[in-house]
């Protein structure tokens, strides 16, 4: 107990001595010939306070200034290509991996967003989607908003070429391509004529035509906005593929041949006790 309260009252007396050991920079003696120029320098002398002032005000200002311009030209300049005019179509044209191939080639001679080219829109979906169904019949009407890009479908869930190439991970997913190269990945949880325009008019500057709308017409294609109800071969070749992996696995484990244990030997046991009671 004694010892408790010693090493207690030496760490108080520490802590009490700290202020007056680290005292020496504040408490330091100074020169009082430098003291009364400092004060001097500044009673005598207000065009030097007057000066700093305002030079220290011109370069702050002068960094605001620059850092404003700098945010101005980052907002105006996002993101924005060019396209060459009516490269697009009256309505969506459905693709497979080469022909998209064909659509995606890459002219060298255009190494800049801000060089015309060709702009091609591409909506991902699967026709088992329920998603890509709901998103069809807005994306078969932006051919109507935007003659100056051409829209193109591909089903991803059978050609996959661009799906790990260009991050795909679900569908329906909208890319815009600049000259081959992708762009902008859409991006909002509701798919329908005015976000896609939003989305077309912010990455290219162009805006939609007026009175664009979705018709009937859009509903029957050339996107199917029905889900398809037909029969996947492959994932049935799956799911038996699936089990009969699991059964074989299945019975080469303990509790398999435990379970066949156990019925044999109660068939046995049965065996045995109608032997029994026929013989007598």
């Amino acid at each position: 107990m004694a010892r408790t309260i010693f090493k207690i009252f030496t760490l108080l007396s520490i802590c009490a001595l700290t202020p007056l050991t680290f005292c020496d920079d504040s408490e330091a003696p100074q020169d009082p010939e430098s003291e009364t120029e400092k004060a001097e320098l500044s009673i005598d002398d207000p065009s030097h306070n007057l000066t700093s002032f305002t030079n220290s005000t011109i370069e702050t200002n002068a960094a605001n200034s620059t850092t404003v311009n700098t945010t101005e030209t980052t907002n105006v300049t996002h993101k924005i290509v060019q396209c060459l005019p009516d490269y697009g179509t009256s309505e969506v044209q459905l693709v497979n991996d080469t022909e998209l191939i064909k659509l995606l080639l890459i002219q060298t001679n255009i190494t800049s967003r801000d060089i015309p080219a060709n702009c091609v829109l591409v909506l991902f979906y699967s026709k088992y989607c329920p998603f890509s169904s709901m998103a069809a019949p807005h994306f078969n009407a932006l051919p109507r908003a935007f003659p100056d890009v051409k829209m193109v479908a591909i089903n991803a869930m059978v050609y996959h070429l661009f799906n790990t190439q260009n991050g795909i991970v679900g569908v329906p997913t909208l890319m815009l391509f600049h000259n081959g190269r992708p762009m902008a990945k859409f991006n909002e949880s509701e798919y329908t004529l005015e976000l896609f325009s939003k989305f077309v008019t912010k990455h290219t500057g162009i805006p939609a035509a007026e009175k664009s709308t979705v018709t009937s017409a859009d509903f029957s294609g050339p996107v199917t906005s029905v889900p398809a109800k037909d029969i996947d071969v492959f994932l049935i070749i799956s799911w038996i593929f699936i089990i009969l992996c699991s059964s074989y696995y299945f019975s080469k484990s303990k509790f398999w041949r435990w379970f066949v244990e156990t019925v044999q030997i109660n068939w046995r046991e049965s065996e045995a006790h109608a032997q029994h009671e026929h013989a007598e």
